[in-house]
């Protein structure tokens, strides 16, 4: 079993999932850490005994990762890429691929370019229930799928903003609601229909006090190269963060994914749920549920390269999907994002 080396760059909120998942797993070693916050880069290292440096180029320069994860802003993730995967490295970044659709396919030519793997995570796919609704679509245990609903109502406030200022505008963030809380919820929507999307019509709004210049709500209905309609409604002016839901509706049968667990009620009357996850590790966060770990432990399969792909041409169709909500609603600040 190959040995990987593995250095995260970034030691914010979501690298505990990443840390701790390089830690468990027996073909991954974590070397090192990386954070332009001295102090939490210093943490991050001393938890989990590796060196812990303040720039990215010299911790690959001294330490030779097989990989590194971002867990980044998302403006930097494309720029962090290429340079590491210029350097040698296979890369796994976090959601989205970057704030802006250029920075996306920079990241993938950059991976054709250099021969190294690029990996997007998108968690979600990973839960028992997106598993077992994926499966049951694919299998046409719903009969002929009619429309695929999402709907994220969480509370983000002026609070959320001051703690990452990046998060305000759509050049450092390449959005609001959409991009950085619904964004597994639309991925989802798009991976259950299995289809290209051929049109987009939406709004998007900023209903909220806040101060961020990114929307705080969208909704909209996408149609699908199947004939499949998706309808989303997405909002973080909610007093609190509610359970995401995903419905899909078809000839034989309706499911059902709240908070990541899966109901399916079939015509004739039979019920069909999935399995609770029972794989869980110490010092993530529970909210992102345990799909970083499955997902991670793939990334280090052997002879996996195929499937890390096409996790970069997923997450590249989720962000062109993105792309072509803010053009269909008229954002000019976000019109760099689209490819049209």
């Amino acid at each position: 079993m190959k040995q990987y080396r593995v250095c995260v760059i970034g030691c914010g909120v979501i690298a505990p999932n990443h840390m701790e998942a390089l830690s468990s797993l027996d073909n991954t070693q974590l070397v090192g850490v990386c954070d332009v916050i001295a102090d939490r880069a210093k943490a991050a290292g001393e938890k989990y005994g590796c060196p812990a440096y303040t720039d990215y180029k010299q911790m690959v320069r001294e330490l030779h990762p097989d990989a590194v994860h971002l867990c980044l802003p998302h403006y930097l993730h494309s720029p962090v890429a290429v340079d590491c995967m210029e350097m040698g490295c296979d890369v796994l970044s976090e959601k989205p691929m970057n704030a802006n659709y250029k920075g996306a396919l920079a990241m993938l030519e950059a991976s054709k370019r250099t021969g190294c793997r690029l990996g997007v995570i998108f968690q979600n796919r990973y839960n028992t229930g997106s598993v077992l609704a994926k499966k049951a679509i694919a299998e046409g245990k719903l009969g002929k799928l009619l429309s695929i609903n999402g709907m994220v109502m969480w509370h983000r406030d002026d609070a959320y903003y001051a703690s990452g200022e990046w998060r305000k505008s759509y050049e450092t963030s390449g959005g609001g609601v959409l991009i950085n809380q619904a964004i597994h919820t639309l991925d989802l929507c798009r991976w259950l229909a299995d289809a290209p999307v051929v049109d987009v019509k939406a709004t998007v709004s900023h209903h909220g006090d806040t101060s961020a210049e990114v929307e705080d709500a969208t909704e909209g209905v996408i149609t699908f190269e199947n004939g499949v309609k998706g309808l989303f409604y997405f909002t973080i002016n909610n007093t609190f963060d509610d359970s995401i839901v995903v419905r899909a509706h078809g000839t034989e049968g309706d499911l059902t994914v709240t908070g990541g667990r899966c109901k399916i009620v079939y015509k004739d009357g039979r019920v069909e749920e999935d399995k609770p996850d029972e794989l869980q590790f110490c010092g993530a966060k529970a909210v992102y549920g345990t799909g970083h770990i499955i997902q991670i432990a793939h990334f280090y399969e052997e002879n996996g390269d195929e499937a890390v792909r096409q996790t970069a041409l997923e997450a590249l169709a989720t962000q062109k999907l993105i792309a072509d909500i803010f053009a269909s609603a008229g954002i000019k600040t976000a019109d760099t994002v689209s490819d049209k």
